[in-house]
C-alpha cells in the first residue's frame, strides 16, 4: 500500500461496536494529535507513524541536495535547484524529496508540445510553499525551466518544453533541467496521448503520469567532490 504523507493510524477495538476497521490517518503533529474522544466508552484506539513525520520547529538549512529527481515511467527528470531564483519554494521540493512524501497527486497532466509539460507536486505531509518572488518583468524562460503554474507558489507546476519569452517575470521559477537526458525524457513525456476538452483548451493527459521524487547529493548530481 502507498502510506507516503500518513503520520497517525486508528483501529476499532471493539468489533461489536465498529466493526474490524483500521484507517491510516494524517495529524499536523502526530506527537501532539487531535483528539476526539477517550476513555473506556470510546471503541477506537489510536497511535502514530512516525516515519513520515516533519518537525516544523526545524529549520531546514539548504545542505548538499542540489539536484530533486522526478522518476516517471519514461525516464528520469533532473531538476538543478535554484534557491537564487526562489528559496522558499526549493526549500518545499527538497523537503517532499529527501522523505520521500509524494502522494498519489504527483503527476504530469498536461502536455502542450512546443509549449510545456504541467504537473504537481503534491505532498500530504507538509504545508505548500507560500512564497512568490518573481524574476525581472520581462525575462524569458529557457527551454527546461521549472515554474509554479499560474503565477502562484505551487504545488502545480510547469516545465518548458521551448522557450517562452516574458514567462520568467510572471511565474515563480525554481529550478531547471538539467541535462540532455532529463530534455530527452522531457520530449517523450510532452508527446504523450493527450487532448484539449470540447471547445478547446488545455491540453491534458489522456492517462496522467504518475512520478516520484527524491533528492541527490551535491557530488553525485553535480559532478562534484565535495
Amino acid at each position: 500500500a502507498r502510506t507516503r504523507g500518513c503520520n497517525a493510524w486508528v483501529s476499532c477495538s471493539e468489533p461489536s461496536a465498529c466493526g474490524t476497521q483500521c484507517w491510516l490517518k494524517w495529524q499536523a503533529n502526530p506527537m501532539n494529535p487531535i483528539v476526539h474522544g477517550s476513555g473506556a466508552h470510546i471503541p477506537w484506539t489510536s497511535g502514530a507513524m512516525l516515519k513520515d513525520y516533519i518537525d516544523r520547529t526545524r529549520v531546514f538549512e539548504p545542505g548538499d541536495a542540489e539536484v530533486l529527481v522526478l522518476t516517471t515511467q519514461l525516464g528520469e527528470l533532473r531538476i538543478r535547484l535554484r534557491p537564487e531564483w526562489s528559496q522558499g519554494s526549493v526549500r518545499y521540493a527538497r523537503t517532499v524529496g529527501r522523505h520521500g512524501l509524494c502522494t498519489v497527486k504527483c503527476v504530469f497532466y498536461r502536455a502542450e508540445p512546443g509549449f510545456l509539460l504541467q504537473g504537481a507536486l503534491h505532498a500530504a505531509a507538509v504545508p505548500a510553499n507560500n512564497e512568490t518572488v518573481y524574476r525581472s518583468k520581462g525575462v524569458a524562460m529557457e527551454r527546461g525551466d521549472v515554474a509554479w503554474a499560474g503565477g502562484f507558489a505551487g504545488p502545480d507546476f510547469f516545465i518548458t518544453h521551448r522557450r517562452v519569452g516574458g514567462f520568467g517575470g510572471q511565474h515563480v521559477v525554481w529550478g531547471s533541467l538539467l541535462d540532455e537526458a532529463s530534455l530527452a525524457v522531457l520530449d517523450k513525456l510532452v508527446q504523450l496521448p493527450a487532448h484539449p476538452p470540447a471547445g478547446g483548451g488545455m491540453r491534458m493527459i489522456d492517462e496522467p503520469a504518475a512520478f516520484d521524487a527524491h533528492v541527490e547529493a551535491r557530488s553525485s548530481a553535480l559532478g562534484g567532490t565535495s
